[in-house]
């Protein structure tokens, strides 16, 4: 008997004998009959159905040496043409293949994997109604004010945002390189992860300070590893999908790779929006609302899947669910998305690079990215079915609890050999609610199609010495029919997953032990990260101190309840008050949130919470309603600004922006402020009432360019263009501050000449007369004086008097073929056009007050105009074309 990869090689030779020989008809009819297993596995699960009638296509595939390949195609003389993928070695893409072609290119000894090349990738639904409160965004920026993204980078992979956005000022990397029309989806995602808020509070993201950068994702291949790390990009942001796909390819092969190779970069892709449909191929085909990940990358094991919870908290019908094609729990986090799983990407995007930050301002480098998951995962917020499931993964991601696992340094990175066990030891005091522990470890890269993904393989158990109990992992079925994918997780060893998750509700107190044995490791042992949380009292997560909750609306706030169970009364007071008002009563502690609708007022304000004779309240926060900054003038020199007062401010603090940020510019207790334009470095202003001593959240910006609004008169406009009596104006004011007269002027022999002059009163609207016009055109403008003798004016008008009997024709002369005007007394006129010999050329019935008559055709010359009047007067006039 040959030995065994001589028999392999014995089997191979006919194959590709039989495949070339045979015409391409023959090979097509080929196709609809069982494939050779050795070709099946090479073929990507949905170019195992294909056509034979189809068209010439392309295909990315992977060659064990690129070399060799080339002489094999130049041998099998297929027409096609190879483009190389970059820095990705040994993956092209051939296009000009046909159907019938593609079983040869399988079947070449040279050829690994044929894939999918780039599909049309499509953005993940727009952002709307955005709500930081759910993954407790507003609570980890008042814990870690200092931690909003500083020294960080992330990269924004799809269509191009907008680099000129006031949210993102100065903070672009390379943004003339971004050529791209701007995309408003992925404008709104590099605002969600990194907006400054310079547009007002809505345009604020998760981190304030991030460096940001646009890739392309025309290109599904990951991003070339040296250039991201080179522009310091440690996250990077997928939010798109090309259809569903629930196979291990070449690109989640690819991004396996490179972040098994460079450990620090982290990728966040969007789970999709197909969470109703079915995949059409493989283990889960045709199975509605199951396995229906919208792109292969996205079944990658060292990534991160997010789905999308809707306002109502839980996951909406259309996030995509799980499993991934070979039964590992994707999506791995859940978060805030009401418009889809873009948005929920962005958002643990954002989180992510807040753990990144606080992890390299304690350790001086940046964690690996298994670590950022781990703490992710762990803190996570279990949502929807008790413990891990497809639907939600691990639960809604938790801002504040991934940060405090960091700070606390709740963790522990270590390696472990194949056989090899390491331990870690954690004192549990009384009174825990819920211990949870959580393994990750980015695994190498498995071969496309494999039967699974996993290649290294870590078990993680939790031992209790004092009672000899063991606890193992969460694990769920994966039998493909729903009634076995929707059953809660059970404690068992996990072969699948490079995550692992232990939870062990109202554990003793006492001395536990984490236990990560190499159950499987192949080659160098294999990091990993180890997290652990301790679960306990209750806490109130939002309104915080620095919070403002918008006065006479509704308000979502937010609590963890801990160990702390049952029913509880939900009040609050105002500021300097002893008196509590009753919300509502009975709430749910364990819901976590519930939504007031607040007093309109402006104040400094108390929430809490009582139970069995125990208050639990909140820090002093703000009820306010927004402040309404408006320009009351915008000169040249000086700029007025002014806004309505708000009930309990003291004071008021403007803000301009700066080169990235808004920044403090004055304060004031008036409503009202003037400001020398040498002061401004920015175009853009802001302001924030000082409620008893706190600042409220600041305005909307409003652009201050001198041409963007007005210097006092913001219109001036006729009511009539041509009358016969009275000339009429709207003069529009942008406020009447300092102003001691107003006048409207005439021209007249070159100068103008004042016809009124009036005291402005509180209204910021004027009508404005000329009670005796010239008859015929008449030009006019109005002007503004301050008390300080500055005289501003509005632009020229022109108005048309017409008295009876008067008839004025324009231009005159006039270049033959283009219109001429007829201003007249009455709205319909007969016109008549005579040539200089007395012959009528031309009759028309023309209606309005100024009369357009056409002179197309006629060549130059003298002619007479003869109009006649509704009334019947006939009246004439001489115009001359040239």
């Amino acid at each position: 008997m040959p030995p065994r990869h001589k028999l392999k090689q014995t089997l191979w030779v006919p194959l590709l004998c039989l495949l070339a020989l045979l015409p391409l008809q023959s090979q097509s009819q080929q196709v609809a009959s069982p494939l050779p297993k050795q070709v099946a596995r090479k073929l990507a699960p949905h170019l195992q159905q294909f056509n034979g009638d189809h068209p010439a296509a392309s295909y990315r595939i992977k060659v064990s040496d690129k070399k060799r390949f080339y002489t094999w195609l130049q041998q099998q003389q297929l027409n096609a043409t190879v483009k190389e993928s970059g820095s990705h070695t040994n993956t092209l893409v051939i296009t000009g293949i046909k159907p019938a072609q593609l079983l040869r290119l399988a079947a070449s000894p040279e050829v690994l994997y044929v894939d999918k090349p780039n599909r049309r990738a499509v953005e993940e639904l727009e952002l709307r109604d955005t709500d930081f409160v759910v993954n407790n965004i507003y609570a980890v920026q008042a814990a870690f004010r200092d931690i909003a993204g500083q020294g960080m980078a992330v990269s924004v992979k799809e269509a191009a945002f907008d680099p000129a956005d006031l949210d993102l000022q100065g903070r672009v990397i390379s943004p003339q390189s971004i050529e791209e029309k701007p995309s408003s989806h992925a404008t709104t995602m590099a605002t969600l992860i990194a907006g400054a808020g310079n547009t007002g509070p809505n345009g604020r993201g998760v981190t304030q300070h991030t460096l940001i950068a646009h890739s392309s994702f025309e290109e599904l291949f990951p991003d070339d590893s040296e250039a991201l790390l080179s522009q310091g990009i440690s996250v990077q942001n997928h939010s798109y999908g090309v259809g569903i796909e629930n196979y291990y390819g070449l690109e989640a092969q690819a991004y396996d790779q490179q972040s098994y190779q460079h450990p620090e970069l982290l990728h966040v892709f969007s789970s999709g929006n197909s969470g109703d449909q079915a995949e059409k191929s493989g283990t889960y085909a045709n199975l509605p609302g199951i396995a229906n990940l919208t792109g292969q990358f996205k079944t990658s094991k060292n990534t991160l899947s997010v789905g999308a919870l809707g306002p109502d908290g839980q996951v909406g019908i259309r996030s995509s669910r799980g499993p991934a094609y070979d039964g590992r729990i994707k999506p791995e986090l859940v978060a805030q998305g009401a418009a889809g799983t873009s948005e929920s990407a962005a958002v643990v995007s954002g989180i992510a690079l807040l753990v990144q930050q606080l992890y390299k301002a304690q350790h001086g480098n940046l964690p690996p990215a298994s670590l950022v998951k781990a703490a992710l995962i762990n803190s996570a917020e279990d949502t929807g079915s008790p413990g891990p499931d497809f639907t939600a993964g691990f639960g809604n991601a938790d801002a504040l609890g991934a940060l405090r696992t960091i700070q606390a340094q709740q963790f522990k990175l270590d390696a472990v050999a194949k056989g090899q066990t390491r331990t870690f030891q954690l004192n549990v005091p009384k009174g825990v609610r819920r211990l949870k522990a959580t393994l990750v470890w980015h695994d190498p890269e498995a071969e496309p199609n494999s039967e699974k993904a996993l290649v290294n393989d870590l078990d993680l158990v939790l031992r209790h010495a004092t009672s000899g109990k063991n606890w193992l992992p969460w694990v769920l079925s994966t039998y493909p029919h729903p009634d076995s994918l929707q059953q809660p997780a059970r404690r068992r060893l996990d072969r699948l997953n490079n995550i692992e998750q232990i939870t062990l509700e109202a554990p003793a107190a006492g001395t536990y032990t984490l236990q990560v044995t190499g159950y499987q490791v192949t080659g160098e042992p294999q990091e990993y990260s180890l997290v652990y949380e301790l679960e306990q009292g209750m806490e109130w997560l939002y309104p915080v101190a620095t919070s403002t909750l918008a006065a006479g609306q509704p308000n979502r706030l937010a609590w963890q309840s801990g160990a702390v169970t049952g029913a509880a009364d939900l009040q609050y007071r105002l500021h300097n008050s002893d008196t509590w008002y009753t919300i509502a009563e009975g709430i749910d502690l364990s819901q976590g949130s519930y939504t007031w609708q607040t007093p309109d007022t402006a104040a400094l304000a108390q929430l809490r919470l009582s139970h069995k004779g125990i208050a639990l309240p909140t820090e002093a926060f703000i009820l306010a309603q927004p402040a309404d900054l408006r320009i009351g003038f915008n000169c040249e020199e000086q700029v007025m600004l002014h806004w309505s007062r708000h009930p309990n401010a003291q004071e008021y603090k403007l803000f301009q922006l700066g080169d990235t940020h808004l920044e403090p510019l004055l304060q004031t207790s008036d409503t009202l402020a003037i400001i020398d334009r040498s002061l401004l470095q920015g175009n853009y202003l802001a302001v924030a009432p000082i409620i008893q001593g706190n600042q409220a959240a600041y305005s909307r910006s409003i652009p201050v360019q001198a041409e963007a609004s007005p210097c006092y008169i913001s219109s001036f406009q006729p009511l009539e263009l041509v009358t016969p009596d009275i000339a009429r104006f709207s003069l529009n004011l942008s406020t009447t501050h300092q102003l001691t007269y107003l006048r409207l002027e005439r021209l007249e022999n070159g100068n103008f000449k004042a016809l009124h002059t009036g005291t402005p009163s509180s209204s910021l609207q004027y009508q404005l007369m000329d009670e005796s016009p010239i008859p015929g055109r008449n030009v006019y403008r109005a002007s503004a004086t301050t008390a300080d003798g500055k005289t501003i004016y509005s632009q020229e008008e022109t108005v048309i008097h017409t008295p009876e009997n008067f008839v004025q024709v324009y231009p005159n002369p006039v270049a033959a073929g283009e219109p001429v005007y007829v201003a007249m007394e009455g709205e319909t006129a007969q016109v008549q056009v005579f040539d200089r010999l007395g012959r009528l050329r031309r009759v028309s019935q023309e209606t309005g007050m100024l009369k357009e008559v056409q002179t197309k055709g006629l060549p130059p010359g003298l002619y007479i105009l003869r109009l006649t009047t509704e009334k019947g007067t006939v009246l004439s006039r001489k115009v001359i074309l040239q």
